[in-house]
Parts: C-alpha cells; structure tokens; sequence
C-alpha cells in the first residue's frame, strides 16, 4: 500500500506510563514491527523519568511532545504526517478529535484505529451525536472493543461497525511452557491478584475480607497481592491485621514486580485469579495473563465477566461489591481440586485460542490493509 517502510504512531493525549509500553498501547506497535517490520512509535509528553519497560520491547521508539496542548499534538502531527501511515487512539477523547480531522486532510491514504479499551458506563458519557464526534468516528478505519459486551453495547448506538479485538498475552521471557504441558495438580492453594493494590479502581479488600471469614475454613489457601501498594490503602492493612491476624499472616504483598519471569511464576504456580474491580475498560490485560498461565478465574460482573469466564466454562462471577457472595463461591470452588484442574486446562486452551496477540495483531493488520 506504502511505497516505504510503514509506520504505526500511537498517541496519548496526556503521555505514557511506564506499565503502559508492556500492556497491550505498547504491544500493539511493538508487534507491528516484529512482525511485519513497521516503524513503531508512541508520541505524548513525557510523564515518566525512565521507561524501562522498553527493554522488552526492542524497536518500538517514543516521541515526548512539550505538553500536552491540542496544538503541540497538531504542530507533531504536521511535522510527521508523511511517517504516519496508521494513527492509533486509545479511546474517544475531545482533542483526538481534531487530530484525526487535521490528519485525514494531511494524509487521505492513511489509516486510523480507535481502541475502545472502555467500560459501559464510560461510553455512555459520550456525547457522540454531535456532528463533530460522529465525524471523529466516521474517520476511523477500524474500531475495536476488548470484550464482547462492550462490542455489542458500542454497535447498537453508534452507527459504526465494532470489532473484537481483546487485549491478549504476549510472552516477553520467551521461556513460557505452554500450559497445556505444565501439570495442573502442582498448582499452589493461592488466591491471585495482580495490579495497583488499594486503589478504588481494584477494590482488593473484598478479596481480603472473603478471606477472613472462610481461612480457618480453607487453611491451606493463602492470598497473593501482586503490584505497587496505594500509600492509603496501608492504613486499611494495619486495620486487618489487627483486626484477622491469622489470616493476615496468610496475606502477601511482593510490591511492583516488574520483571516479566518473575511475575509469571506468580501466575503460573496460583491456582486461582480473583478480579474484585467495580469497572474495567473491556477485558483487562491481566486477565489475558492469567488465563494463558491456566488460572481458574473469579471476577466481578463486570462488562467483560463473560470473556474473563468464557461464559463460565473457566470461573465465575459475583456481583461487585460483594464480599459475602465470593466468599461462598470460595468455599465451593477452593476445596474442589478436580474443578480447578479442569477449569485452569480450559483457562489455557482457551487463552491460545482468543488471547495470542500475535494472532491478535494478525487480524488487525488484515484490517488496516484491507485484506480481510
């Protein structure tokens, strides 16, 4: 299509964190060019220091802008409109909106992908009818949407076809065994979560709390808090173990783990994954992770419950919010080994299938070029 090495440039309208290069907003372009050999870069000012989650993502590149004004993001756009051959936004914000405008004018041979890595509630806020936002829609080539609710939640009222494109799993050690190979009776007896401990988006301490009624009941079980703690989610800590010492001794917090063999090994060896967030934006990135390394899942109802369960064939639901609810379903599905071994054997076939970015990333460049 390009008579030139093509590019992929990615743009935050407020810049990039450092966990963002490894999720699926730098995986995107990173696969694009392992595999079809593409520049890949993502462009918005600079929020971080460091990012040393570029180490394992070799060739993708990052462009800092001054600040994060409409025109500084214009003034880019113009200066790099002819090493822009697809455009990609993660979700519908007012100043992507003359962004795609400028660039449609500057480039009608050009691509733009709108990532919808939102949740219903969100895009129910859109004003999206006026002119200016159905416009901003119209000029996306490709929409897509990372679980299927939100799919068929964005196609009834927008007047745009959405496609399911999911976040998925990529493996950055290379060293993964294949889960289908791994023996899933030598699953550990830990309930798993992993992200920004304490945050209202997370709302560990229903995990926590589940398990403070049912650990003289499940004695062997034991909980596994994966991620940076929230300074105020501390004080709520020191009120735990105060107040249920014996299942706080039960309780680990490694902190941030950001070597990627290392987080694995907390997948792979728990046996069940717990999600206890009020909303997410369609399937999270750590739900691809956990069911590729054979987790049994349990989540919230969340828009994307159905994927993270596959319809319940590999977890179960609880509604948000609702520590009573999860407790009963860990004191059902906690002593019931054979439930896990089968659920987490389906968790990872069913990962292979739906959650290989590569084969993610395959789809997607169909669609860029037109060819499926």
């Amino acid at each position: 299509m390009w008579d030139k090495t093509p590019g992929m440039y990615c743009f935050a309208r407020a810049g990039w964190n450092n966990q963002q290069v490894t999720k699926n907003c730098g995986v995107l372009p990173f696969l694009f060019h392992q595999m079809y050999g593409w520049r890949a870069v993502m462009a918005g000012p600079r929020i971080e220091a460091d990012y040393p989650g570029l180490a394992y993502v070799p060739g993708l590149e990052m462009d800092f802008l001054a600040d994060a004004r409409t025109e500084s993001a214009l003034a880019y756009l113009e200066a790099h409109q002819m090493d822009i051959d697809v455009l990609v936004f993660h979700g519908v914000f007012p100043n992507y909106i003359p962004l795609a405008a400028r660039y449609k004018e500057l480039r009608p041979d050009g691509k733009i992908y709108l990532e919808l890595d939102a949740n219903a509630f969100y895009e129910d806020q859109l004003e999206w009818t006026k002119p200016e936002a159905m416009a901003f829609l119209q000029s996306c080539d490709v929409i897509g949407a990372s679980c299927h609710a939100m799919q068929r939640h964005i196609g009834q009222k927008w007047p745009v076809v959405v496609e399911y494109l999911p976040n998925g799993f990529y493996d950055f050690t290379g060293s993964s065994q294949p889960m289908q190979a791994q023996n899933f009776a030598a699953k550990e007896k830990v309930l798993l979560s992993v992200g920004r401990i304490g945050s209202p988006e997370k709302q560990n301490e229903i995990l926590l709390e589940a398990f403070a009624a049912v650990a003289d009941r499940l004695p062997d079980w034991r909980v596994e808090l994966v991620g940076p703690v929230e300074e105020g989610f501390r004080a709520y800590l020191q009120g735990y173990r105060e107040q249920h010492p014996q299942a706080y001794e039960r309780v680990s917090l490694p902190g941030n783990v950001p070597d990627k063999k290392r987080l694995y090994a907390y997948y792979r060896r728990a046996a069940v994954f717990v999600l206890t967030s009020p909303r997410e934006g369609g399937t999270p990135n750590v739900v691809a992770e956990a069911l590729a390394h054979g987790c049994y899942m349990l989540t919230t109802e969340i828009d994307a419950a159905g994927d993270v369960t596959d319809q319940g064939r590999c977890g179960q639901s609880f509604p948000i919010g609702d520590a009573a609810s999860l407790r009963g379903i860990l004191l059902t599905v906690c002593p019931d080994g054979e439930r896990l071994q089968q659920g987490g054997r389906h968790a990872a076939a069913y990962a292979q299938r739906n959650f290989d970015f590569r084969r993610i990333v395959a789809r997607l460049h169909g669609m860029l070029m037109g060819e499926v």
